[in-house]
């Protein structure tokens, strides 16, 4: 209700996040990704941390789904997860965000998950972390985003919606099933910079939702 051009976020009928629910159990393609280590940029945009990837460099990152490719151009933190699944919510979650060449777009969603072992490629991040909101950083090491990616690639798909604002629908989820581990230490840090940055579940309106089975 802010602005005009955000009225989708509320009247949209394929809104994202969601819980996911009463998936169709089917045999999905594979995602295939060709991720590797990259420079990067850092970013508290005051609603997240952004983390552009590639930046300058000319290097092309992507995902495979379904036969069509899409670019990664940046991840962003969440805590808790925005997606849930039969009703649970993870800790964290880190979501890819991809553009096709004809300008679709699809969010990879992995869910962390508390305990005892640390992710090496948030430490990178948590290394790494500007000291304004606003001023990026760009630090000389290098993040490799499929190091977040769990062993496990079974996965939910379903047609949503960017989520946040103008919430354009759309956009394709591909959200893991494998969560991955974060450490209480590292969990913590996040939630001091932002103890809540997840907008909340949206109704479903009985879209489809395909899972690996």
């Amino acid at each position: 209700s802010l602005k005009p051009e955000w009225k989708l976020c509320d009247d949209g009928r394929r809104q994202s996040p969601i819980d996911l629910r009463d998936g169709v159990a089917v045999d999905l393609e594979p995602v295939a990704f060709d991720y590797r280590p990259v420079r990067f940029r850092i970013v508290d945009t005051g609603n997240t941390l952004r983390v552009d990837v590639a930046e300058g460099q000319g290097e092309v990152l992507t995902m495979t789904v379904r036969g069509t490719r899409y670019v990664l151009e940046r991840l962003t933190l969440h805590r808790p997860s925005e997606v849930r699944v039969e009703g649970k919510a993870y800790d964290m979650a880190v979501h890819f965000h991809h553009r096709a060449a004809d300008g679709r777009e699809a969010v990879l969603a992995v869910h962390f998950e508390r305990g005892d072992t640390p992710s090496e490629p948030l430490q990178t991040l948590w290394n790494n972390l500007p000291l304004e909101k606003g001023e990026p950083y760009v630090p000389q090491t290098q993040l490799d985003p499929g190091a977040f990616l769990p062993a496990a690639r079974g996965h939910y798909l379903y047609m949503g919606s960017a989520s946040t604002p103008p919430c354009t629908e759309g956009v394709l989820w591909v959200v893991m099933k494998e969560p991955v581990p974060v450490s209480a230490e590292q969990a913590a840090i996040l939630g001091r910079l932002y103890p809540s940055n997840a907008r909340p579940v949206q109704a479903t309106h009985d879209r489809l939702i395909l899972q690996s089975r």
